[in-house]
């Protein structure tokens, strides 16, 4: 393993849409850059059998990262802890890269954990007028979305106010702010 890189707070929210074209020109008429564009496939440890663990509030993954631009391979290990706030997607996260995810991922089900995978391919767009970044996600069944992600924003106020504003100049003000994970939506079976 590597060296761990804590994030003290992620803030996020996700946003369902049938077009993700449009919200990708809105994005680049607006001075936002493509980053890079990249295939994932999380596996998930199901932790629901730990006993004393509060296994419906944190998560342990293992995500297998291939960037098409920059022709990379990448792979990591994530918990992420329980949620700070609900209304967004707020909680502590700790990663640290991997050298072997197979077999890590093999440890993991030896020890009796169920893997859950959830595969996307996911666009990732920045720009200097924000401390946003914007996820357009393909995520196999379960349909398109736009993630709008804040890495340790000064406040919760701070963090709406940023939402918001990279809501409307996309054009999904009035859509809804979804805040469980690609996970959770594909256990209850919310996909396309």
């Amino acid at each position: 393993m590597g060296e761990a890189l804590i994030a003290p707070r992620e803030y996020e929210v996700k946003v369902r849409v049938e077009d993700l074209e449009s919200v990708e020109r809105k994005l680049l008429s607006s001075g936002w850059r493509l980053e890079d564009v990249v295939v994932e496939e999380d596996r998930y440890v199901d932790l629901t059998h730990c006993a004393g663990s509060p296994a419906r509030q944190i998560a342990l993954r293992v995500r297998l990262r291939k960037s098409l631009t920059k022709n990379t391979f990448t792979s990591e290990l994530t918990f992420k802890g329980a949620l700070i706030e609900e209304e967004v997607k707020a909680r502590e996260e700790i990663t640290t890269k991997l050298e072997d995810p197979e077999k890590v991922t093999e440890i993991l089900l030896l020890s009796g954990f169920p893997i859950i995978t959830v595969r996307k391919k996911r666009r990732i767009y920045s720009t200097t007028e924000s401390k946003a970044r914007v996820y357009l996600d393909e995520v196999e069944g379960l349909g398109n979305y736009v993630e709008i992600e804040v890495m340790n924003p000064e406040s919760r106020e701070e963090y709406m106010k940023t939402l918001n504003q990279v809501k409307e100049e996309l054009g999904l003000g009035k859509e809804e702010n979804i805040v469980k994970s690609y996970l959770e939506l594909k256990m209850e079976g919310r996909g396309t």
